[in-house]
């Protein structure tokens, strides 16, 4: 009988393995009792707490909060500058907006795709009945060699502050998620010099059915001009205001996804005076779009949208050009959903803002748009975006300025504390009607060390350089900074 005992042993511990890994696994994946799960508030904790792997440890489960669709971004993530003083986007912001790229699917970034960030003190935010509140604070000093970002700039220290909030509901149907951010960069040598920026945006996704989404969205953003660029006054600083707000409802029609959307785009320039420039306007635009459903791997779509731009005054320059223009916009591409490895969105167009004016030529262009998140391993993520934007302008002669950006980043985590980051960024911004042509490119390195659960150490360097067809505008910027960033 002894001969037998090791064999029941061993029968024995495996029928108790699975009963001990269901007790195990249901702190993290929720109840299998079918009575909580209708429960609505242990459903949105269930789906809160979500469980992807880490990484960079085998077999180790991190609660990692949902991407925020508020602050998804595309184009260039502030490695193309556009003559605007805007701090490099968090990379993980990249990853949000691929992950809702298709309309109606479900989430194109695989678990297992690196986020950009260290694990170790992954944000565990702070509940606030169905929502989740995630606070977090940088804190760092350093110093450039170029305060102004300006061709006459000089070097100096410097410090930065900023504080970032997000807010994610857990609820088991519909969404709703906010951030809010902010940077301000002072020079204790040149204080004429500080400069500042805030973004801010909210998204409320309602699933109606499971054919049928309806999305708003509002967002708000502050940048400072730069002195080197044709759109900055002598006045004194230039302040950049813009308030957006769009509407958006979502059909499955067989293998087709029609989405159709209404948004207006405020812009607000101001000096310190606080005197308004004649540039303030507000496109207005009404689209249609086409998106291939059938869950393949490369799904086509094409949207054309209605464009109205308004000056908030007749005459808004000193040769009184009437700058309201009519025009359209024509988009085609595909999007790509190869899991963990390819996904993104490539899509190219046209677009015409058609002038009042006949002493203005028509502003058009090529647009090109892309968002593609790469991952060659569970360790490193590639993300890559283009964008295309139409500004409008004030300067005589001229009928606005088409800017052109994109970059390239890598982060790595070489484990759960440490990850590094670099990028390059480009940006072309070209005048209709006059010869004016303004171009950035942008360097950027950076490492961040997790100390505790909520402490993280960072560091980062900075390059670019900003090239104009004007004279005396040319500059270069190499910045240096470390600091601390705190978070829950």
């Amino acid at each position: 009988m002894h001969r037998f005992l090791p064999l029941l042993l061993c029968i024995a511990v495996l029928q108790s393995a699975p009963a001990a890994a269901q007790s195990v696994l249901g702190d993290l994946r929720g109840s299998e009792d079918p009575q909580d799960a209708r429960n609505p508030e242990d459903a949105s904790d269930s789906a809160a707490e979500t469980t992807d792997p880490d990484p960079t440890r085998s077999e180790v489960y991190s609660l990692r909060a949902k991407l925020n669709a508020a602050a998804a971004e595309t184009g260039s993530t502030g490695l193309g500058t556009n003559g605007r003083v805007a701090p490099v986007r968090p990379f993980a912001d990249r990853i949000a907006a691929v992950d809702r790229s298709v309309p109606l699917s479900d989430s194109g970034i695989d678990d297992s795709v690196f986020g950009g960030d260290t694990t170790f003190d992954a944000a565990e935010g702070i509940r606030l009945g169905s929502f989740t509140l995630t606070p977090q604070l940088g804190l760092s000093t350093g110093w450039t060699d170029n305060t102004s970002r300006s061709a006459s700039g000089t070097a100096g220290g410097l410090y930065s502050i900023s504080p970032d909030l997000s807010l994610t509901s857990n609820w088991s149907r519909h969404e709703f998620d906010a951030s809010l951010r902010g940077t301000y960069t002072g020079y204790p040598e040149r204080p004429d010099d500080n400069d500042a920026s805030v973004f801010a945006a909210a998204n409320l996704r309602l699933d109606i059915s499971e054919a049928t989404q309806v999305t708003t969205s509002l967002a708000y953003s502050y940048t400072l001009e730069e002195d080197g660029s044709a759109e900055s006054s002598a006045s004194g600083t230039d302040h950049n205001h813009q308030l957006s707000g769009d509407l958006s409802a979502t059909r499955s029609i067989g293998i087709v996804a029609a989405t159709a959307s209404i948004g207006a785009d405020r812009n607000l320039y101001t000096t310190d005076g606080g005197s308004e420039s004649g540039r303030n306007n507000t496109l207005y635009s009404a689209s249609l779009r086409l998106d291939g459903n059938t869950g393949s791997i490369v799904s086509p779509f094409v949207e054309g949208s209605l464009l109205l731009r308004r000056f908030d005054e007749t005459c808004s320059d000193s040769l009184c050009e009437k700058r309201d223009a009519n025009g359209y916009e024509l988009r085609g591409g595909v999007t790509l959903a190869s899991g963990p490895k390819l996904t993104g969105e490539l899509g190219a167009g046209w677009r015409i803002e058609d002038i009042d004016d006949s002493r203005l030529d028509s502003l058009s262009g090529l647009i090109v748009d892309a968002s593609l998140v790469w991952s060659p391993s569970r360790l490193t993520t590639v993300t890559a975006g283009l964008g295309t934007s139409f500004e409008a302008t004030d300067i005589d002669g001229a009928s606005g300025s088409i800017i052109y950006s994109g970059d390239l980043r890598l982060a790595h985590a070489f484990s759960d504390r440490l990850v590094a980051e670099t990028g390059v960024g480009y940006s072309l911004r070209s005048y209709e009607g006059v010869s004016i042509e303004e171009r950035t490119a942008t360097g950027f390195g950076g490492v961040t060390v997790a100390l505790t659960r909520n402490v993280a150490l960072t560091a980062d360097y900075t390059h670019r350089r900003f090239d104009s067809s004007q004279d005396g505008a040319d500059y270069s910027e190499n910045t240096v900074e470390a600091g601390l960033r705190f978070r829950h």
